[in-house]
């Protein structure tokens, strides 16, 4: 499986949006965290005991929707219809743990699974997104704060205002109130304020090694705030889990966030269009 998903990392034209391994720890580390075992949610296909296809989903808790995984195939064994088969297989594992949609992504040279997708039903939904990557030796840490803003993990005590502002800035966001509950209990959730109000919130996950959800309220935009929390929350990150890599994807036409991710040290790495199937 790491194989596979190395291949398509390095290749346009078959780029999908999930799986992102490019290691082994990387894998390791995102299937030991799944609500679901993965034993129960990814699909393989072999041939003499070599792998050679796999799909599935991840079923995270609380979500309504679950998220599609491949599928992707070994060369020599493509155009016999296991594409197919894997992506309907996927799409009655999700039926059967009751999501209502499946949420997908490939990259936009990825014309064959493009057209899988949509034969299959699948519409794309909102821009594409542009995906980052940055190594802790990399970064270029911003210096000083605006006036007044602190850093701070969130905990649990923080669960209606961090709800509230992520409400706020992600009007269409679909992370349930779970996740905020279960990210402030697992301290992945940091709150840059002032004077105790809240101002932009970012969540690092650390089994996805990914960053997700970065929020600033309007009044605060351009000001320096997103920067500094994301730098702040970098470092302290850094400082547990040193020389991991970490992930963070923003919509392709919001060139601020790109600015700003630019300016501290990452680097581009994909362009994926993500896409829906209602169930």
């Amino acid at each position: 499986m790491l194989e596979l998903s190395r291949r398509a990392l390095t290749r346009p034209e078959e780029q999908v949006g999930n799986p992102l391994w490019a290691d082994l720890a990387e894998l390791e580390s995102e299937l030991a965290d799944w609500d679901e075992p993965p034993e129960e949610t990814l699909l393989v296909d072999e041939e003499e005991g070599a792998v050679v296809g796999f799909g599935g989903v991840e079923v995270a808790r609380g979500f309504p929707h679950a998220d599609l995984f491949g599928p992707l195939i070994a060369p020599g064994y493509r155009g016999k219809r296991l594409e197919r088969e894997l992506l309907d297989a996927s799409l009655a594992v999700a039926l059967e743990h009751g999501r209502r949609s499946i949420a997908a992504s490939v990259g936009p040279r990825n014309v064959s699974g493009r057209l899988l997708l949509e034969h299959a039903g699948f519409h794309p939904r909102g821009a594409a997104k542009a995906v980052f990557r940055l190594a802790p030796e990399e970064h270029r840490p911003a210096q000083d704060g605006p006036t007044g803003v602190v850093v701070r993990r969130g905990t649990s005590s923080d669960l209606e205002r961090a709800i509230g502002l992520y409400r706020q800035t992600f009007p269409e966001g679909v992370f349930p109130d779970d996740a905020w509950r279960r990210g402030l209990e697992e301290g992945s959730l940091y709150l840059a304020e002032r004077a105790g109000t809240p101002l932009a919130f970012l969540n690092i996950d650390r089994s996805d090694r990914w960053a997700y959800q970065i929020g600033v309220v309007a009044e605060e935009r351009s000001r320096g705030v997103g920067q500094y929390l994301l730098s702040r929350v970098l470092e302290d990150y850094w400082g547990a889990h040193p020389g991991e890599t970490l992930g963070l994807s923003v919509e392709a036409d919001n060139t601020p966030a790109m600015r700003l991710l630019r300016r501290q040290g990452f680097a581009p790495w994909l362009v994926l269009q993500p896409y829906e199937l209602w169930l």
